[in-house]
């Protein structure tokens, strides 16, 4: 009833039939009678689906997302197959470094070795009143005697040695053994440096050599190579007929003349021989390359140890 309500007509509210608030203002009629205000838009309805489709919009900022993400994950693809495509590449500039400084240790190690040889190695030269010949030599006793072969000396009256220093000493000879091809001499001086003997029984094939001597008078020269063969026989042609030396160990150190009796000398810097011939290729008559004998430093020694006083 109006009597009961006591509310003006423009602050009444009433309910709609589907439960909806609906605010009448003054002059408007609820339900657009003719003659009222026309009312305001209603809000734009949610979209529908077919019955049984589910439908989900997607904001924009979720589609961005998505495609950073995407992009990310191509660069990193990306990275990873230039790593393999370059892995090979990086190995093989790796191994190249690690071998040249595997190059430059043999070097270093090699520079070492002949100077700490060279002060024991001497160059022998013997003279006549016709003629003259230049060996080669090593320094077995700080006392001064030397080692070299019979036919650097054999046949001579006079012999001097020239030192690493430079210094020229006389020298007598005090033993030629000519069937073995093997000498000693005896000088004396200060400050002589003797080699270390090494043991020539544990010589392998294989294993590393050098060789010092005076090659065509050329003093303090050294090459290197390897020992190619064990008990090696060869013969010479000496004063007293052919003489065959045996139990000579081969090398692949170039052995050239004025090489002989000098010091052939492992890894360790120690004798294991003394260059004493070159072979001689058969069908030319010339020299063989890289195919050089030397008397054992076992058999030098007990030579040495007889006539040693």
């Amino acid at each position: 009833m109006q009597g009961e309500t006591g509310k003006s007509s423009s602050e009444t509210q009433r309910e709609s039939p589907d439960d909806t608030t609906v605010s009448a203002e003054s002059g408007v009629s609820a339900n657009g009678a003719p003659g009222s205000e026309s009312p305001q838009p209603a809000p734009a309805a949610a979209p529908t689906s077919a019955p049984g489709t589910t439908v989900q919009s997607v904001s924009p900022a979720s589609s961005d997302k998505r495609s950073l993400t995407d992009s990310r994950l191509w660069i990193i693809l990306g990275v990873l197959l230039l790593f393999f495509l370059l892995l090979p590449l990086l190995a093989a500039a790796s191994a190249n470094i690690t071998q040249r400084g595997a190059l430059a240790d043999v070097q270093q190690e090699t520079v070492s070795l002949i100077q700490k040889v060279s002060p024991s190695v001497v160059q022998v030269q013997s003279k006549s009143a016709v003629r003259g010949a230049i060996g080669s030599g090593e320094i077995f006793t700080s006392s001064g005697y030397i080692v070299t072969n019979s036919h650097v000396v054999h046949g001579f009256q006079d012999y001097s040695v020239l030192l690493a220093d430079n210094r020229t000493i006389p020298a007598i000879l005090v033993a030629d053994v000519v069937e073995e091809d093997l000498a000693v001499l005896k000088i004396t001086a200060d400050n002589l440096k003797p080699l270390a003997i090494g043991d020539s029984s544990k010589v392998q094939v294989g294993d590393f050599a050098l060789a010092l001597g005076s090659p065509l008078g050329l003093a303090q020269s050294a090459t290197t190579g390897i020992i190619s063969a064990l008990n090696r026989s060869g013969t010479e042609i000496t004063s007293q007929g052919p003489v065959t030396l045996r139990g000579m160990l081969q090398t692949s150190a170039p052995i050239n003349p004025g090489n002989s009796g000098g010091a052939l000398v492992n890894a360790q810097g120690e004798l294991i021989g003394i260059p004493t011939l070159a072979a001689v290729d058969p069908s030319s008559g010339a020299a063989a390359n890289g195919i050089g004998f030397a008397i054992t430093s076992n058999h030098a020694q007990e030579v040495l140890q007889r006539f040693e006083r």
